[in-house]
């Protein structure tokens, strides 16, 4: 029997995106909730639900599920992308939980506090710009090689579409948006599993129906 699964996080891609491909890609049916922080921060009902009272989580079937990375894995089980054998789940895992790092570098350059809660301000542009910029010049290079190393051909582990492979190319997404000759000439194993996902019809489809949250679409970065 189908189940029914809600997702609840807010609008644009944040940290949810990842789980919101996963089902999408794994052809799971869900109801997308999207909420301003200022809506959140009055739904005590729902807080009050949520295992740990915080957002992205998974409804399902009337079962509230939290924490990004349960609900990372849960997806892609449901939809048929998590790898069965533990030595490749466990190098997945490894993967996700790295390249979760360039997203929380990126977020601790950008705001005062922890994005999303209430008060948290985005640190003025001209700085913002200035560290993410010394960043991406200094650090982020050394944290590609490592993942082009990890990369196989095609898909980061083995020769099957797996939740790595998903989270690797949302975050190339996220950097992407910043410099869309990032992969130019350079991590040619990670552009593959960028263009690997991107070619997806399931992700052209909702890209397409999400145009503010993309707005390079799927397009290819330049070769």
């Amino acid at each position: 029997m189908e189940k029914e699964i809600h997702f609840h996080y807010f609008h644009g891609r944040g940290i949810g995106e990842p789980i919101r491909l996963l089902l999408t890609i794994g052809g799971i049916s869900f109801v997308d909730h999207r909420y301003t922080v200022d809506e959140f921060a009055g739904m005590a009902e729902l807080k009050a639900r949520l295992p740990f009272g915080q957002v992205p989580a998974l409804e399902v079937d009337g079962v509230f599920i939290g924490q990004t990375d349960s609900l990372m894995r849960l997806s892609a089980r449901l939809g048929d992308l998590y790898p069965p054998e533990p030595l490749d789940a466990a190098r997945a895992d490894m993967i996700v939980a790295y390249q979760a790092d360039i997203h929380s570098a990126i977020a601790k350059m950008s705001f005062d506090g922890v994005p999303g809660a209430p008060g948290t301000q985005m640190v003025p542009e001209d700085e913002r710009a200035k560290r993410i910029g010394a960043w991406a010049e200094n650090a982020l290079p050394g944290m590609l090689d490592r993942l082009e190393r990890l990369a196989g051909s095609g898909c980061m582990v083995g020769t099957t579409l797996s939740l790595a492979d998903v989270c690797v190319f949302n975050r190339l997404t996220q950097l992407l948006d910043m410099n869309e000759t990032l992969l130019k000439g350079k991590w040619p194993k990670l552009r593959k599993v960028y263009e690997t996902v991107a070619a997806l019809t399931s992700v052209r489809a909702w890209i397409d129906a999400h145009a503010d949250d993309y707005p390079r679409g799927y397009a290819l970065p330049p070769g």
